[in-house]
């Protein structure tokens, strides 16, 4: 479908920063969190209706985005929400969510950020593994108190809020979305409608390029971390590369891209840009250095 052929964002609804999980939040750093995650999810769904079952299934998986559209498929697999409620459960309660590191440098870059506007996570995964990767990563929380929290707060809701610096922050999983991924352009205005924002005037943080095409598609301010930076941290390359996700979110941005030689468009002060896009203003009407630098950036 055509995006002009869809519904227009509004102008009463709210801009936000809207952030992805797995390449931002819990960086590719993560890594023993991320397999122990894939297999676990993996053993879980053989448990219910056994491996061969879920081996003769899984090139299927292809056919929904790949590993990023794991719970879409989950979800057929199971074939009724009761499976697919009881797979979910025992998945997070077998999940060590200790295996993911505080971050304070990117909690600090939080702080700025909520002081421009709104914060989303959208995640192609479960709306409680997204909030437990942002306990972890932003609250240092343990594992246990986590899955307390998870049990004890339910909701009939397929997402979560929590309270951040004096801001609630929307997280939305798959199960929000329809179980339709980011690279789907009706379930981004599906997400405008249910959550009030104006996604034209959003900026999407995320290392999938699909999902950045998908933004731009919808006239989003796009801006792509590459996997590269947090994938040599845990290397032996880390005394050589010393710099996380939160160092590229964060005031050092330009000489991040000068050292490691990764593109991501325009350089630009972040914290101005999203100052300046959570204000209603655009950047297309702008003359300033900065202003000029972020249309280049929504154009790359």
């Amino acid at each position: 479908m055509a995006v002009e052929n869809l519904r227009a964002d509004p102008d009463n609804k709210d801009p936000a920063v809207i952030l992805d999980v797995d390449g931002v939040l819990n960086s590719y750093s993560n890594a023993k969190f991320y397999f122990q995650f894939i297999f676990k999810s993996l053993r879980h769904l053989a448990k219910l209706k056994g491996r061969k079952t879920l081996l003769k299934q899984l090139p299927k998986l292809k056919k929904y985005g790949g590993p990023n559209a794991l719970f879409a498929f989950a979800k057929d697999f199971c074939g009724n929400d009761e499976t697919f409620n009881t797979y979910k459960n025992n998945l997070i309660n077998s999940l060590n969510f200790n295996l993911i590191k505080h971050d304070p440098s990117l909690k600090a870059m939080m702080k700025n950020l909520s002081r421009y506007g709104r914060i989303c996570i959208r995640s192609d995964g479960l709306a409680d593994i997204s909030y437990a990767v942002w306990r972890r990563v932003i609250g240092n929380q343990k594992s246990s108190t986590i899955k307390y929290e998870l049990k004890t707060t339910k909701n009939n809701h397929p997402y979560r809020h929590l309270s951040f610096n004096g801001k609630n922050i929307l997280i939305s999983g798959i199960e929000d979305n329809n179980f339709k991924t980011k690279t789907n352009v009706a379930s981004w205005h599906d997400f405008s409608d249910k959550h009030n924002v104006n996604i034209a005037k959003s900026v999407l943080i995320d290392d999938s390029r699909a999902n950045l095409k998908t933004a731009k598609m919808l006239n989003m301010t796009t801006v792509h971390i590459s996997k590269l930076d947090s994938f040599l941290q845990d290397s032996s390359f880390g005394t050589v590369y010393q710099h996380s996700l939160s160092d590229i979110l964060g005031c050092r941005l330009s000489s991040t891209l000068k050292k490691l030689r990764i593109s991501y468009g325009k350089k630009v002060d972040l914290k101005k840009l999203f100052h300046a896009l959570l204000h209603n203003k655009n950047p297309k009407e702008q003359t300033s250095p900065i202003m000029s630098q972020a249309y280049q950036m929504q154009r790359d």
